[in-house]
């Protein structure tokens, strides 16, 4: 893993920006014997990495060589840092100022030179060193080349229940529904780690039988090191996402959440999951929270202690997961191995006999087998190759702990990866983490690298299919173009990102306030927990990921720092001052009340001295204490770096703008100003666009000159937005999302007549237009659409959708339509899956209702009695059906 610090720090070496910096103040030719000093231990490190070495003299080498190349980084960045306090001016007179200012900076050159000197003789030491720890033959051979991921071919997401978990799923759904046992009772669900215990739970969770029968349903994970009131927070909030009520002063604030808790709950049936439980402890101190009104409420745990589910309800079974059968484990890996082949059609006579012998040390556990089968679909299929897999790996007690084939998928990684796998290990047990944020994170850290032809986020996306495709990570969603949209790491990989973090001195997380430790010496940490009075933290630290409301801990001093993320909650508080020399940041996202009345034009000054920025997100829009609102800070658009920008509230970017590696907007105002000029944003992809109450009309002109758009979202209250001909814009052929609200209807009418939209529309979403005409034989015609979202869009007292028509469409949403008839011919929207209807009061039920063979989820909230039974009658074919209660 100290390779992976080593090419970083390289990779920092020969950026072609900090080479000239170096080489302006005459410090190149000194960075440069680091340099080839550096690149000669690396080819060592890449086979010490492979090899695995396990001698405890080698492992001390590789952690000088991490310490020094993090030695290297600090003062370089620290070298950069001071001398861009200001930066260097054109012309004669900015010439002058330049030798001046340079001579000014000439203390911070020569500490430069001192430190690299002390750097180079600990080098020194260390080379001499190697010798003596028997590490001289293992880099033979080897070249210091960044190994990258292999670009992976993107493959359906395997998820462990597709195998076995039917009757276990059926099992647990009918003790929860059980109606001859009204009383509140504990259903539960043990066994050892990495047996689905949480993806079954899930499954249950979401069943449309339990969401019917339950007023209210609450998640929350508990994890071995669980905080009473944290975890009554977390159930106050789904009970109330408004509840921010702070209550950390109050002595007795573990009663007064409880009473707000069981008061809530009171005269309601509920289903509380509670997953991973460890102890008896938990429930001791938080049952009386759940009142026990005979309602049929029910408690569902999961845990890896039968202990635990008997002391919490002895009157209830406790249900144990079992092992797969070696039937069923074969067809989890085959399944996983192989996603586009039927693994109960097809023999692989080749591989049969290692397939078996894999299977067998699995033991049946289904995060081994598909940890596993990740690991192998990286490998050639062959026998030879698969034989040297299985003889080299460990194997515990008959695969029941999988502990070795996670740290063999681990090992296996391509350097580059290990940090992105590492980084897990900052968000808290069972997190939905958002897949965008997460990838702007990997590229503000420096590891993704600049590849020919594709953007970063591009290259970071491959990245996190690859860990997808190994079974790293699990992908909660996908958007309707494939792309990840929010994922989670099982517990068990999570703990391994965690150790390797800790060990590698790459990441700290602080969760448990009662657990002292020390991250004067972290170069990353990820906070869980607000009582984090008593931390200390490096000088050198680079990122810090706030997973809690409250207030930051203050990160003045922590001048290096390149990312900075607080959980989004408006009740965060933020000191303004803190961010003053945080010049060096990547990543900033913010969200909550500032804790001083600083003005806008302080914010404006903090935002614009960081030169650097990348990412800036205000997710819920700062206020001052006194509620009012600041503005998105306009000094921003002198940042050259920036790549993502997003604002709750609405912005004006000035028309003289030019930044060329912007990618995301929103929300932007149409500026009244773009009609003498227009923003220079060549490589936007992702638009929000306000044009409310604006009178400008140079949006036309605007999207004309932007060719790489694939995401459009507009809104608009009056007629002034001038959308005409869609086919003008050089992204009509890639536009892949379009969201239009408000537009005006005779833009729009002459939009949808002329069939102007953009042909490879995948997602289109259209709300208050209230055409008169039927819409839907223009949008049938989108041969690509695949999800679409109609509010209040027409008037139209009836519409059809034709034979052929919507042949790609999957999700169809309709809500506040005024329409009485609806056709569905045979053959119109052939894989449909999803319909919703909402607030449609006058429809009837559609004609060719039945035709829509393949739906698997229905939810019609205004049907009738009457329409609700021939609602039934058409659509048995369906699996999940929810008619408002009927």
């Amino acid at each position: 893993m100290a390779e992976t610090i080593v090419s970083w720090v390289l990779g920092k070496l020969g950026d072609v920006v900090v080479n000239e910096v170096l080489l302006l103040y005459g410090v190149d030719e000194k960075v440069k014997t680091v340099n080839r000093e550096l690149s000669r231990i690396q080819a060592f490190l890449k086979d010490a990495d492979r090899k695995q070495i396990k001698d405890e003299r080698q492992k001390h080498w590789v952690k000088e060589v991490r310490d020094v190349a993090h030695s290297i980084e600090d003062v370089i960045d620290t070298f950069l840092m001071e001398i861009s306090q200001n930066p260097q001016k054109s012309g004669m007179r900015g010439t002058i100022k330049n030798m001046f200012r340079k001579t000014k900076k000439l203390p911070a050159v020569h500490k430069l030179i001192d430190e690299i000197t002390q750097i180079q003789t600990k080098m020194r030491e260390i080379e001499d060193s190697r010798v003596r720890y028997g590490i001289n033959n293992l880099g033979e051979g080897s070249t210091g080349d960044i190994k990258l991921p292999v670009r992976p071919l993107i493959l359906p997401d395997i998820d462990p229940d597709i195998v076995g978990f039917k009757a276990d799923q059926d099992h647990i759904v009918k003790e929860l529904l059980d109606k001859t046992t009204t009383r509140r009772s504990v259903v539960s669900i043990f066994g050892t780690g990495g047996l689905g215990k949480t993806t079954l739970a899930r499954k249950v969770y979401n069943c449309n039988d339990v969401k019917r029968q339950f007023d209210v349903r609450i998640w929350v994970s508990i994890s071995e090191k669980f905080g009473i009131i944290d975890v009554s927070r977390k159930i106050m909030r789904q009970l109330n996402p408004s509840y921010s009520m702070n209550l950390s002063d109050l002595p007795n604030e573990e009663l007064v959440i409880y009473t707000e808790i069981h008061n809530s709950l009171r005269g309601k049936k509920y289903l509380i999951v509670l997953d991973d439980v460890w102890t008896i402890d938990l429930w001791t101190q938080i049952s009386e929270v759940f009142p026990d009104e005979k309602k049929g409420s029910r408690i569902l745990v999961t845990t890896r202690f039968a202990d635990v589910p008997k002391g919490m309800d002895p009157e209830s079974e406790p249900y144990m997961l079992q092992y797969l059968t070696e039937e069923l484990s074969r067809e989890l890996l085959l399944k996983t191995v192989f996603p586009n082949h039927d693994s109960k059609k097809s023999s692989f006579d080749d591989l049969s006999d290692i397939i078996g012998q894999f299977v067998h040390k699995c033991g049946g556990l289904p995060l081994a087998l598909v940890v596993l089968g990740g690991f192998l679909s990286k490998k050639p299929r062959n026998h030879a190759v698969w034989s040297s897999v299985f003889r080299t790996m460990s194997w515990h007690v008959e695969g029941k702990n999988c502990s070795e084939i996670i740290g063999t998928s681990y090992e296996d990684l391509p350097f580059a990866l290990k940090s992105c796998f590492m980084y897990f290990a900052a968000f808290p047990e069972d997190y939905s983490m958002d897949a965008e944020s997460l990838l702007r994170m990997w590229i503000a850290e420096g590891f993704i690298p600049q590849e020919d032809n594709r953007t970063l986020e591009e290259t970071a996306e491959s990245f996190l299919e690859d860990l997808v495709q190994r079974s790293m990570v699990q992908v909660d969603s996908r958007s309707y173009v494939g792309s990840i949209e929010t994922l989670r790491i099982h517990d068990l990989l999570r703990a391994l990102a965690i150790q390797k973090a800790k060990e590698e001195n790459f990441l700290l997380v602080y969760s448990n306030p009662n657990n002292k430790m020390s991250l004067s010496g972290a170069r990353r940490v990820a906070i869980h927990n607000p009582d984090w009075d008593q931390l200390i933290m490096s000088s050198n630290l680079r990122t810090l990921l706030c997973f809690y409301e409250g207030s930051m801990p203050n990160c003045s001093k922590q001048r290096l720092l390149k990312v900075v993320s607080t959980e989004e909650h408006e009740d965060n508080i933020i000191e303004l001052e803190m961010f003053m020399e945080l010049t060096q940041l990547r990543y900033l996202s913010l969200s909550g009340r500032l804790s001083d009345n600083r003005d806008q034009e302080f914010f404006e000054k903090v935002i614009g001295r960081m030169k650097f920025l990348q990412t800036l997100e205000v997710l819920q829009s700062l206020t001052k204490i006194d509620r009012n609102f600041f503005e998105f800070p306009k000094s921003a658009w002198n940042i050259k770096t920036l790549r993502h920008v997003y604002d709750s509230d609405s912005f004006e970017i000035p028309a003289s703008v030019k930044l060329t590696n912007l990618q995301t907007i929103g929300w932007v105002k149409l500026a009244q100003s773009w009609e003498i000029g227009l923003p220079h944003i060549p490589n936007l992809r992702s638009l929000h666009l306000d044009a409310r109450s604006s009178r400008s009309k140079a949006d036309v002109p605007f999207l004309s000159t932007l060719k790489h758009l694939t995401n459009l979202d507009i809104w608009h209250d009056d007629s002034v937005l001038d959308i005409l001909d869609m086919r003008g814009f050089p992204f009509y052929n890639h536009l892949q999302s379009l969201k239009l609200a408000y537009v005006s209807p005779t833009k729009l009418t002459q939009l949808l007549h002329e069939d102007m939209l953009p042909c490879h529309l995948i997602y289109l979403k259209i709300k208050e237009y209230k055409f008169q005409q039927d819409i839907m034989p223009v949008l049938e015609k989108l041969r690509c659409l695949k999800v679409l979202i109609l509010h209040n869009a027409f008037k139209s007292r009836k519409t059809t959708c034709s034979s052929g028509g919507f042949s790609q469409l999957e999700v169809l949403e309709l809500e506040s339509l005024s329409m009485e008839e609806w056709e569905i011919e045979e053959g119109a929207m052939p894989i449909l899956k999803k319909l919703n209807i909402w607030s449609c009061d006058k429809l009837g039920v559609p004609q060719g209702l039945q035709y829509l063979t393949n739906l698997q989820e229905l939810d019609w909230q205004d049907v009738g009695d009457s329409g609700a039974n021939l609602v039934r009658n058409l659509c048995k074919h369906v699996p999940s059906i929810n008619l408002g209660g009927h």
